[in-house]
């Protein structure tokens, strides 16, 4: 037995007397992990869920010492062998180690730290942008866990969560802790209200947001448009259709559910032909109509009967009003031409072969 006068730092390292009660083969020098303890950076909460890898600074006349729960949720502590600890709140679980301390050791020279968490993996599925495992420690909440999945996607429904834990489903919008074995599932929105951006090779989906117009959108999900954006298609689901605008009218148009809409770097075209001086493609302009396209390929009215203008989309030809009527990308435009220069073509025709056929008749008389 040790003397209580006696300095044991020759043995120990320690520099203070020990009392006549204890064993010196309890006496020993500190391990690394309690040299180089490692402070939680919050305070932890009393109703905190011990588990294992959980760690604890055990302080003992003989020195501090540091036990971790072990995977069958138990501390092994010199001196007083196994404590069961799992699944027990930290203020009960200190109150069983310091009641089993009590048995051997004076309760003056005794105490007991939480000082390190465990860390375990919980698994995020859904609506987020890197579903899968994230690790987590042990006072971590359902946001901590979201976040570390890359955070909920735009289309994420925020109103309920799901977590499944031992068996049961817990629906929630509370940030409750965690625990281990946890899965959450963070679940979409209704599709059908959704509003989807393609810009730039890039596709979002975002929340549709009633009166919400695209310049507000775009300012919410941070979409850059620059000058090379010319136009904007609307496409309709239900009814297949697509509506084209300039982006300088995004700021007066307001999205409906399921609408996609797609920003355009370079105009598209309209065809025009027949009665005209130029066949060719005109780039497209939402603010040009019918006789716009056909008076920049050069028609007349000698020529060309707008009257009677017809377009040509998506395989299926319509009446469209020459001077109100909308015209969309990659529309033909047909100009007819004129009564006047059909008859004038037929007439010519008429002659033409009335030529031959005189020519043919007198070749033949001179011959006989």
């Amino acid at each position: 037995m040790a003397s209580a006068a006696d300095p044991l730092s020759a043995k120990s390292g320690l520099t203070t007397p020990i009392p006549t009660f204890y064993e010196e083969q309890f006496i020993k020098q500190k391990d690394w992990v309690t040299l180089n303890p490692v402070n939680l950076e919050n305070p932890v909460d009393s109703n905190y869920i011990i588990g294992p890898g959980d760690f604890f600074e055990i302080l003992l006349p003989t020195g501090n010492e540091g036990v971790q729960v072990s995977p069958e949720g138990s501390l092994a502590i010199q001196g007083c062998g196994l404590v069961k600890v799992n699944d027990m709140p930290l203020y009960e679980a200190k109150q069983k180690i310091l009641e089993t301390l009590k048995i051997r050791y004076d309760k003056k020279f005794i105490g007991v730290h939480l000082v390190q968490l465990r860390r375990y993996a919980v698994s995020v599925q859904g609506a987020v942008w890197n579903p899968g495992q994230v690790i987590v420690s042990g006072q971590a909440r359902v946001k901590e866990a979201i976040y570390l999945a890359g955070h909920f996607k735009r289309t994420a429904n925020r109103d309920s969560v799901y977590i499944y834990r031992k068996g049961d489903t817990i629906a929630t919008t509370e940030n409750i802790p965690l625990q281990t074995g946890d899965a959450i599932e963070v679940p979409y929105l209704n599709w059908r209200q959704t509003v989807e951006f393609t810009y730039a090779g890039k596709t979002i989906t975002v929340p549709y947001v009633p009166k919400r117009t695209i310049k507000e959108y775009v300012k919410e999900t941070g979409i850059n448009i620059d000058p090379s954006f010319s136009e904007i298609s609307i496409k309709y689901q239900e009814e297949e259709f697509i509506r084209w605008i300039g982006v300088n009218q995004m700021d007066k148009f307001v999205p409906e559910p399921m609408n996609e809409i797609e920003f355009h770097i370079q105009a598209p075209y309209v065809y025009v032909g027949g009665a005209v001086a130029a066949v060719g493609k005109v780039p497209y302009n939402s603010s040009m109509g019918p006789a716009d396209y056909v008076a920049a390929s050069g028609v007349t009215i000698i020529t060309g009967d707008m009257h009677r203008l017809s377009v040509v989309r998506n395989g299926k030809t319509i009446s469209v009003d020459w001077a109100t009527g909308e015209i969309l990308p990659g529309d033909f435009i047909d100009i007819p031409r004129t009564k006047y220069e059909v008859t004038k073509d037929v007439t010519f025709f008429v002659a033409s072969i009335l030529g031959i056929f005189t020519s043919i008749l007198t070749i033949n008389l001179l011959i006989n």
